[in-house]
């Protein structure tokens, strides 16, 4: 079990699983290592020596057959598989449909399992959980008005908002999945998207449900705040013109064109906010990118893995923090306020316009600080430099435990 675990990490890091996914089929390797122990405890209680005389019942010698063999376990022929294809054919599988498959009772999970396997092994994906589907869309009118809440949670797929129709509108694009053809048209025939219309707003959700695959569009005809939760799928909002919070475990996330607080949750994914405008913008991200462009206001990021990135963007305070990775941060208006870049591993570099009044600390454990920008009183030594532009109202501060720290100014030639 610890060697497919370990095959399973290698897969996470190579793309070919999410660590969503990974976690499902974890999780329905250890349902059966119960099952497998509970199985022989009993036929080892079968097995256990009679009194003289006593008779073995009937067809009980028919059962004691063995344990299972290496060769004969599913989820090991599942991990070689996964392993010899490639990442487009492996997106294209519901990891999460294969892992309820497997967890369900021992005859008919190992069954679906070994089949679906050896079909999936040859490169075929119209087969079992691979490929008995039905596709269903529906579309309905929404009653939204001027500046009301729309709130979206989709636990089955990813979320899309817009603003630029005449006439409001939310529409669900659904893929349903069963064991046969019959059962996934059964699930597709019986879908109801759940909407909730009131004075104050527009409810749309929809629950994590296995061997469903949904993605939920919006039109919007005007500006509305948007509140949107996806467990696994993307997020894009376009132009809505409002406040927004975002909530998504895995998957991209894409917003622009939004002027308000703004709130960003991701656990895995990359992030990308642009033309948008707020009093408060906070965004943590636990693994992926995380770019800014064209963004004005309090900006307060946290990421815990990967390249942090802000071009054209401003505000009264801007804090960063990263754990590991690079971090870029390019101002187009000058700092009076503060400004705090702070990573673990990686280079941070800060490019500022001209006009800036603050107090200036660029500090690195183990790399190089560096200064383009003429300081007055500056101090400089190979890991720190200090300094004040102006009369040093504000502040900026760079620092970094392993990697370069680094300040200049925009366009510079």
């Amino acid at each position: 079990m610890r060697d497919e675990i370990k095959r399973i990490s290698k897969l996470v890091a190579e793309g070919k699983l999410t660590p969503e996914d990974a976690a499902d089929l974890i999780d329905a390797f250890y349902t059966n290592e119960e099952r497998e122990s509970q199985a022989s405890s009993a036929n080892a209680e079968a097995s256990a020596p009679r009194a003289e005389g006593s008779e073995e019942p009937e067809g009980q010698s028919e059962k004691k057959t063995g344990t299972q063999t290496e060769d004969d376990n599913p989820f090991k022929s599942l991990i070689d598989a996964i392993e010899k294809i490639g990442k487009d054919a492996s997106d294209s599988v519901n990891w999460k449909e294969v892992a309820e498959t497997a967890k369900t009772s021992a005859n008919k999970g190992f069954e679906l399992l070994k089949s679906g396997i050896e079909d999936f092994s040859k490169g075929k994906f119209n087969v079992g959980w691979f490929g008995n589907q039905a596709a269903r869309e529906v579309r309905l009118p929404l009653s939204a008005k001027e500046g009301d809440l729309l709130k979206i949670e989709n636990g089955s797929g990813g979320i899309r908002v817009r603003r630029d129709v005449s006439e409001s509108y939310v529409l669900a694009k659904g893929v349903f999945r069963g064991s046969t053809q019959e059962e996934a048209k059964a699930k597709a025939d019986a879908f109801t998207l759940m909407v909730e219309e009131s004075e104050h707003g527009v409810v749309i959700k929809q629950p994590s449900v296995p061997g469903v695959t949904l993605e939920i569009e919006v039109g919007l005809a005007v500006t509305m705040a948007v509140e949107a939760k996806a467990d696994h799928g993307d997020v894009k909002i376009e132009d809505t013109g409002a406040r927004a919070k975002v909530r998504a475990k895995t998957g991209k996330i894409v917003l622009s064109g939004l002027n308000g607080p703004i709130e960003i949750d991701s656990d895995t994914g990359e992030v990308y906010l642009s033309r948008s405008e707020g009093p408060s913008i906070a965004i943590e991200n636990k693994a992926g990118i995380v770019e800014l462009k064209q963004v004005k206001g309090n900006i307060n990021l946290r990421s815990a893995s990967g390249a942090v990135v802000l071009s054209e963007c401003s505000g009264r305070t801007i804090a960063v923090e990263a754990v590991s990775g690079a971090v870029s941060v390019d101002l187009n208006e000058p700092v009076s306020g503060t400004v705090s870049i702070r990573t673990v591993s990686g280079d941070a570099s800060l490019k500022i316009v001209d006009g800036c009044d603050a107090r200036v600390t660029l500090t690195t454990l183990r790399g190089s600080a560096m200064s383009l920008v003429n300081l007055e009183d500056e101090a400089r030594t190979e890991q720190r430099v200090t300094g004040k532009l102006g009369s040093g109202s504000g502040s900026i501060d760079v620092s970094a435990v392993t990697g370069n720290v680094s300040l200049s100014e925009r366009n510079a030639l």
